[in-house]
C-alpha cells in the first residue's frame, strides 16, 4: 500500500513537471533560432556614361624647321610664342567595375596665334647682310582619343582617378604672314634690291629692304597622347562632376607651304599642352 503511495506522487510529480517546463522550452526554442534577415543584394557600379568637359591650354609649340632656298632653317621652342587656348569636348564612355573605365572623346582647340622670329644671310643681290622676319600664323586642333582611367576608390563621394590616352589630332594652320627687313652690306654692289641712290650712298653704300609676303598655310593628321590625373564628386547617383589635369602631347606634321602654293616647305616639331579640365558625367544606364 505505501509503495502504491510513492508511484502516485511520482506520476503526480512527472506530470506537474512536464506541465510547467514545456512553456520554458519552447521560449529557449524561440531564444536560439536566429531571426530571418533577408538577402542584401550589392549592385555593382557599372555601365555607360555620357561626359562634357571644357578645358584651358597651356601650350607649348616645340618648334619650327623650314626650307629657305638651299638651306634648312631651324627654331627651337625658345623662339616660338604660343597663345594659350580654350577647347570644348564631348566623349561616351563605360564603367567596367569599380576601378577601371574606359571613354572615347572629341575635342576641338579654338584658335589658336603662334609667333616667331627667324634671321640668317642676305639673299638680295648675293652679298654679304643680313635679314630678320617676325612671322605670325594661328591654328585649330580636333583631337579623337581612346582613353583607360583607374579610379582610386571613394571617399566621401570623392574618387580620384589617374590615365592615359591615345589617339590622333587633325591640325590646321591659316595663312603665314611674314614681314621680313633685310641689310645688304656689300659697299661695291647693291645687287637687284630696289634702293634710293642718295640714300645708299649717305648709309655707306648699304640697302634695307623691306618685304611682306603671305604664304599658305598646311594641315595634317598627327599621333596624339595624353596623361590623366583628377578627382570626381558624386553630385547625384548618377552625376560627377570632374575635375583634373591633362598632360598632351601632339606630334609634329605640317605647318605652311610654298609661296607658290605647292608642296609642304614648313613643319612644326609638335604642341605640348599643359591642360586644367572641368567636366561633367552622367551614368545613362
Amino acid at each position: 500500500m505505501r509503495s502504491y503511495h510513492k508511484l502516485k506522487y511520482l506520476v503526480s510529480a512527472i506530470a506537474l513537471g512536464t506541465v510547467f517546463t514545456a512553456p520554458a522550452a519552447n521560449a529557449a526554442d524561440l531564444l536560439i533560432d536566429p531571426p530571418h534577415v533577408p538577402e542584401v543584394v550589392v549592385q555593382q557600379q557599372g555601365g555607360w556614361y555620357l561626359r562634357g568637359d571644357i578645358t584651358y591650354d597651356f601650350q607649348t609649340h616645340k618648334g619650327v624647321d623650314y626650307s629657305a632656298g638651299n638651306s634648312q632653317i631651324h627654331i627651337d621652342e625658345r623662339h616660338v610664342e604660343a597663345d594659350d587656348a580654350f577647347d570644348l569636348g564631348i566623349g561616351i564612355g563605360y564603367q567596367i567595375n569599380e576601378t577601371f573605365r574606359v571613354d572615347a572623346t572629341g575635342e576641338y582647340v579654338f584658335d589658336t596665334d603662334v609667333h616667331f622670329k627667324t634671321s640668317g644671310n642676305n639673299n638680295c643681290g648675293g652679298g654679304p647682310g643680313t635679314c630678320a622676319s617676325t612671322e605670325k600664323t594661328s591654328y585649330t586642333a580636333f583631337k579623337l582619343m581612346a582613353n583607360a582611367y583607374a579610379d582610386l576608390g571613394n571617399f566621401n563621394g570623392f574618387t580620384p582617378y589617374v590615365g592615359v590616352g591615345i589617339g590622333g589630332a587633325r591640325v590646321s594652320y591659316d595663312n603665314l604672314n611674314t614681314n621680313e627687313t633685310c641689310v645688304n652690306t656689300d659697299t661695291q654692289n647693291h645687287g637687284p634690291c630696289p634702293y634710293d641712290a642718295a640714300n645708299y650712298a649717305a648709309n655707306g653704300n648699304q640697302t634695307t629692304t623691306y618685304n611682306s609676303r603671305t604664304t599658305g598655310g598646311a594641315d595634317s593628321w598627327r599621333f596624339a597622347w595624353a596623361l590623366h590625373a583628377g578627382t570626381s564628386y558624386d553630385l547625384t547617383h548618377n552625376m560627377k562632376l570632374d575635375v583634373g589635369y591633362t598632360y598632351s602631347r601632339i606630334e609634329a606634321g605640317d605647318m605652311f607651304k610654298w609661296d607658290n602654293g605647292t608642296g609642304v616647305r614648313g613643319h612644326d616639331k609638335g604642341i605640348d599642352s599643359h591642360v586644367i579640365r572641368a567636366g561633367l558625367r552622367y551614368q545613362i544606364w
